[in-house]
């Protein structure tokens, strides 16, 4: 089981060391700088990892359609997260030095990545990718790196050690676990460790830092297993116009959006919804949209009275008298509700947490709007 360094800022080791020992039958390419012909016992060699290029963070979204797609990447100088996945990408300049003067450089290419799972949260994914290159002294082509994770609450062990031949990426793959059954709000921080000989090794953090959550929440998903999520991207709840299933609750969603004082659910907009499973709050939201004063279609079974923001939110109409009701199509009312706990929970969207709904197809449906999205006077802001 490897050894896990703390979880304080990883300073560059420099101890008394050695003189620089090549393998035997080890070569340097051609162009590579040569060793000092002799050196002293008492030289003071390290491996110094500097800072990384500056890096451009960014999030992207994560709505009902891509769920169980890729997961998301970045480029080099980029750190980017979406409510499961995330990426890092780091040039770290690496300097060999002997009584605290450069004796020779490399670049070292660390590329973060993984996959959380929100069904299991002591089983997820982590990967990340070492390249050494533009090594100018013959220490860089005996390099060997160690990876491993400072966290507040996972449970990983450090890799084994992998040689960095020059121009060739190394793997590091990781099975992590987040014990217990508590809600926890991590920190996690891949760290790599490089050893050449002669040198005294040095550590240095290769990645950002990302901040998973990890729960066992009832009705979101099985207790026994839980989950965990990267709670900063709000889930987008998609809607479709053209779904024959619910394009009577995304005609209403469009309009709402559109004719409210506020765009509430709007992807972008400063007005996200946020879940709540607070029953009285539900009822009373409802009792405040659809209670018994609004008026009813006569003779309309069919018909139930729909509610936007939704009733599971802490913008519903109790709370929130920009509201809108419509009474449309009992079995799409039904079915969008459905649909919807269902995509939450997939995403563990917790209490209080943001979500956006964004209405789909608008552009390409075949047929127009209905004529009379609102509902009937006195029904919200109909």
């Amino acid at each position: 089981m490897g050894e896990r360094l703390s979880g304080r800022a990883r300073a560059i080791i420099a101890v008394v060391g050695a003189a620089l020992l090549i393998p035997l039958g080890a070569t340097a390419p051609a162009g590579a700088a040569t060793p000092e012909p002799k050196n002293s016992d008492a030289d003071v060699r390290a491996v110094e990892l500097g800072k990384p290029e500056k890096i451009r963070a960014f999030k992207s979204e994560t709505t009902s359609s891509d769920v169980g797609t890729a997961a998301v990447d970045c480029s080099l100088g980029q750190a980017n997260h979406d409510r499961v996945t995330s990426c890092s990408y780091y040039r770290i300049p690496v300097i060999f030095t002997i009584n605290e003067q450069p004796a020779g450089t490399a670049n070292l290419y660390s590329k973060a990545t993984a996959e959380l799972d929100p069904r299991n949260r002591y089983q997820w994914r982590q990967r990340v990718e070492l390249r050494l290159t533009d090594p100018s002294t013959p220490a860089a082509y005996a390099v060997t790196g160690r990876v491993g994770y400072d966290c507040n609450y996972c449970d990983v062990d450090e890799s084994g050690p992998q040689l960095l031949t020059p121009g060739t990426t190394r793997t590091y793959d990781f099975t992590m676990s987040s014990p217990g059954r508590q809600l926890v709000n991590d920190s996690i921080i891949p760290y790599a460790t490089l050893d050449a000989p002669g040198f005294d090794e040095g550590s240095a953090y290769i990645g950002e830092v990302f901040r998973p959550r990890c729960d066992n929440t009832p009705r979101v998903t099985p207790v026994r297993f839980g989950g965990c999520v990267y709670p900063d991207v709000p889930p987008i709840w998609q809607v479709s116009v053209r779904n024959p299933r619910v394009d009577a609750v995304a005609w209403h969603i469009d309009w709402a959006q559109r004719n409210l004082n506020q765009p509430w659910g709007v992807p972008g907009s400063r007005y996200p919804l946020h879940r709540t499973f607070d029953q009285a709050l539900q009822i009373a939201n409802r009792n405040v949209a659809c209670g018994p004063d609004v008026p009813r279609p006569p003779n309309r079974p069919d018909l139930s009275c729909d509610e936007y923001p939704f009733a599971q939110t802490y913008e519903g109409a109790s709370r929130n008298p920009d509201y809108s009701c419509h009474f449309l199509d009992r079995q799409d009312n039904s079915r969008e509700g459905s649909l919807r706990r269902s995509f939450l929970n997939s995403l563990r969207t917790l209490e209080n947490d943001a979500f956006y709904v964004e209405v789909t197809g608008k552009e390409s449906a075949t047929a127009p709007a209905p004529p009379s999205v609102r509902g009937p006077v006195g029904c919200g802001s109909d």
